[in-house]
């Protein structure tokens, strides 16, 4: 007999108790492969309750371990069912799976140290000087600017007929030259500088316009 008429046989006969199509075509599968029993497998041993303290620890320290671990390797190593692994690491460990999160490059022990050195210094000179430090704080930043060459009206006129249309002035483009512009701004304003062709910021050039 097909699955499909087993199901309805036992459908006839049974009713609601019976079996899910799903169910009866897996056993048919495993019928068809040479199985003869409809007993339960031996195991080794009997499934643990990964809800127990001692269970979840293990998979605790096993992710502790290697953050890599899937839930079926980890059901394999400890013998727990992986639904039951699935609902500790999800539920009682409130973990979940994600995806590495991609950064430019890795930053060596000494790049993330070097932040923290300087923060630690600004905040013992404010802890120093509450009343006068803040005050002191300049901000920097730097951009280019290109060169325009407008047009004024009067070099944009032409003659034209009254037929014709009257011409259009597209937005000017800008032209090969640029200049680095260097801003300064603190609590007293904004102070901004050009940077002479050939010329390059250095520590040297932020001190002596500082000091202006």
């Amino acid at each position: 007999m097909s699955g499909k008429a087993i199901h309805d046989d036992m459908l006839a006969t049974l009713g609601d108790n019976a079996l899910a199509y799903s169910v009866v075509k897996s056993w048919l599968a495993d019928f068809k492969c040479g199985r003869n029993s409809v007993e339960d497998e031996h195991h080794s041993g009997c499934a643990k309750d990964a809800e127990s303290t001692e269970n979840v620890q293990i998979a605790n320290d096993m992710l502790k371990e290697d953050r890599r671990q899937t839930i079926r390797h980890i059901a394999e190593t400890t013998d727990i069912r992986a639904t039951t692994v699935y609902r500790t690491v999800s539920g009682d460990l409130g973990m979940k799976r994600v995806s590495a999160c991609w950064v430019p490059r890795m930053l060596t022990d000494e790049e993330k140290q070097n932040p923290v050195d300087v923060c630690t210094d600004v905040l013992c000179r404010l802890q120093a000087q509450p009343e006068i430090f803040l005050h002191r704080i300049v901000t920097q930043n730097e951009t280019w600017v290109h060169h325009f060459d407008p047009e004024t009206k009067r070099q944009s006129m032409v003659w034209k007929d009254a037929s014709s249309d009257t011409p259009k002035k597209f937005k000017v483009t800008p032209s090969a030259g640029k200049v680095m512009a260097i801003v300064f701004w603190d609590r007293k304003g904004v102070m901004t500088d050009y940077l002479s062709k050939g010329s390059t910021v250095t520590g040297a050039y932020y001190a002596d316009e500082l000091h202006k």
